[in-house]
């Protein structure tokens, strides 16, 4: 069936303004009352998100194509973006398809009432966001681990254009239809809901043309729409990833050319419905790039791209944000195992002197959960106290200073540097247990203080961000060694076993800027148990050279570690959290070092290497103790 070209021009799409001066006046004594780990995406919406739905007819029946998206076809709308950044798909659903794909967003939808398009000649049904989302639930179990999208309410904000009188229903119904949405995929088991607010439709080209006033209406409308919706979805109790798209077109048109765009106020698809906008339509050359808005309210394809790096920047930090208190355990397990070398040559002693002061200072390359980090280094300063009457028992005090560094200056979006830095205090003592044939056991117990300071990447466009933010922190230890001596030849041998207790407590991160891309992490505490099975080994080469050894398998017993929870700093009373980073915490260590003696003072220097799954690292170690 051929549709009539004509017909095209009357789709109901968000090119109008938002508010007539009619409606803004009706309104204006009115009040409204009152988020890569995830599996997939799943997108319900408007046209702001639809993928495609018309493509079949623009394509098809009108042989248009560069055309299908309400954009600066052939560009995709912001879903197949951030779908492919968050390493999945998104797939339109189309008209007449068997509704396979993942984006059920259609051009035109509304909250929650379904409407019908006749502007092609015949009837389209035009899903609500609630139906697109009850339909998908009837057909799919939800899956926990994926991320669902609900973005719309823009065009309830257009209906008002029809039914001024009702402007305060409409929009009241809007807001009710989205938090049955939310319910619904709440109650069946969707963890993440990613929920956009609109974007300021003051600054859009519709709304210029109207005037100052009509600006200033549309966009105090759209922030009451904003605030009841997302007040109203939050108070679901649904874990709520919220967006807030309306700072962030007030943010990018404060400063276009930051963001490469030379035009946040015309149309780049002049006079031609974005629905049917192709190359052919624009009207300068690169203004798919240049300008921000395609028709009189869409985006253009560069601004789609800048929505779905936006969108991939807050639905991914609260997850590597979360893996701070991890970095920091192992940093503290890199400092128990130098207290562990130090107390391991306490025993190689046949005897120990009184009081003996030592340090150990170690350089490290490592690469802790996916982030690298050169020349982190360490220094252990203690003293030993040998007891009276024994002459293995040992007990001492030390002080550690570590610097941990990580940078990955070539990040796009994500964190860019990590900086944990701790000085600590601890007690240890080492001892030879005759009277249990010869066990000789390790015990060591301390705390330190963390600064830690994170610096987030963010690319928006053409812009690349720094968000900086900086926290305290403590760390709390207990470790326990138990082995079995054993002469083999002419090599001291010790097979044993450990556990160690480790908590860390990270206190809020607060990016400083009051953006809608700035945010703010909350609190973290982080308990783990280790258990150690190993084998440690000495062998006298003179009578004043050593060398020694240790191998071992280090395995993560249990752990308490929660998904980190953030919010944007211009929705501070939404908090979310955003699906946790997998460790494998087992790992593997080799440690290989000599010591001499000379006269009262005993040197030692050696290397290590650790390799796990998520964690390896390589390090250099050397010693020094002296009696006084």
């Amino acid at each position: 069936m051929t549709i009539p070209h004509a017909n095209l021009s009357k789709i109901p799409t968000m090119s109008r303004c938002l508010l007539s001066v009619a409606v803004a006046s009706s309104l204006a004594t009115a009040s409204i009352a009152h988020a890569s780990e995830y599996s997939t995406v799943t997108f319900f919406g408007d046209s702001l998100t639809d993928g495609g739905f018309f493509s079949p007819i623009t394509q098809g029946n009108l042989g248009l194509a560069e055309s299908g998206q309400f954009t600066t076809n052939p560009d995709n709308v912001w879903a197949t973006s951030f779908a492919e950044q968050l390493g999945t798909t998104a797939v339109a659903n189309t008209f007449g398809s068997d509704k396979t794909g993942n984006n059920y967003a259609i051009g035109g939808a509304r909250a929650g009432e379904d409407v019908v398009n006749n502007n092609f000649g015949f009837p389209i049904n035009i899903a609500s966001a609630n139906t697109q989302a009850n339909s998908y639930l009837a057909d799919n179990r939800v899956d926990p681990n994926s991320l669902y999208v609900v973005w719309a309410g823009a065009n309830d904000l257009l209906a008002v254009n029809d039914n001024p009188a009702n402007a305060l229903g409409v929009v009241s119904g809007a807001v009710q239809s989205q938090i049955e949405t939310i319910t619904a995929l709440k109650n069946n088991g969707a963890n993440y809901i990613l929920v956009p607010n609109i974007p300021d439709v003051g600054l859009t080209p519709n709304a210029i043309s109207g005037g100052p006033a009509a600006q200033a209406q549309s966009t105090a409308i759209t922030n009451l729409y904003n605030q009841s919706m997302l007040n109203g979805v939050a108070s679901t109790g649904a874990n709520i990833i919220p967006l807030d798209t309306f700072s962030l077109t007030q943010l990018v048109a404060a400063n276009p050319s930051a963001y490469g765009f030379t035009n946040v106020t015309d149309r780049a698809c002049g006079a031609t419905n974005s629905l049917l906008c192709g190359r052919d339509n624009l009207v300068a050359d690169n203004a798919e790039n240049d300008y921000f808005f395609a028709d009189g309210i869409h985006p253009t394809g560069r601004t789609h791209e800048l929505i779905a790096d936006y969108a991939n920047a807050v639905v991914t930090a609260p997850s590597q944000i979360g893996l701070l208190p991890h970095m920091a355990t192992i940093a503290g397990l890199a400092t128990t195992e130098r207290l562990q070398s130090h107390m391991n040559q306490l025993q190689n002693n046949e005897l120990n002197p009184a009081r003996t002061l030592w340090a150990i200072g170690e350089v490290a390359d490592q690469e802790t959960a996916g982030y690298d980090g050169d020349s982190n280094t360490q220094v252990l300063l203690g003293v030993d106290f040998a007891h009276p009457g024994s002459d293995t028992a040992v007990s001492g005090i030390y002080a550690n200073i570590t610097q941990n560094e990580f940078d990955n200056d070539n990040v796009r979006t994500g964190l860019s540097n990590i900086d944990i830095d701790e000085f600590g205090l601890g007690v240890y003592h080492s001892n030879t247990l005759e009277r249990l044939a010869n066990i000789r056991l390790d015990a060591a117990a301390g705390f330190g203080n963390m600064d830690v300071e994170v610096t987030r990447a963010v690319t928006l466009g053409n812009s690349k961000q720094d968000f900086k933010s900086e926290a305290d922190g403590k760390r709390f230890y207990a470790n326990l060694q138990a082995g079995y001596p054993m002469q083999v030849s002419s090599i001291d041998i010790v097979p044993y076993l450990g556990a160690s207790v480790n908590r860390v407590k990270i206190d809020g991160l607060d990016e400083q800027e009051n953006t809608g891309v700035a945010m703010s992490f909350d609190e973290q505490k982080y308990t783990t148990t280790y258990g150690k099975i190993g084998v440690k080994a000495n062998r006298l080469l003179a009578d004043n050279l050593n060398i020694f050894g240790d191998l071992h398998y280090q395995k993560q017993l249990d752990d308490n570690r929660e998904a980190a929870t953030a919010r944007l700093n211009t929705l501070r009373d939404i908090s979310f959290e955003t699906p946790t980073i997998d460790t494998d915490d087992d790992n593997f260590g080799v440690t290989l070092g000599v010591s001499r003696n000379f006269g009262l003072l005993k040197a030692n220097a050696g290397v290590n290497h650790t390799q796990g799954g998520d964690d390896d690292s390589t390090s250099v170690f050397v010693g020094l103790s002296g009696t006084f």
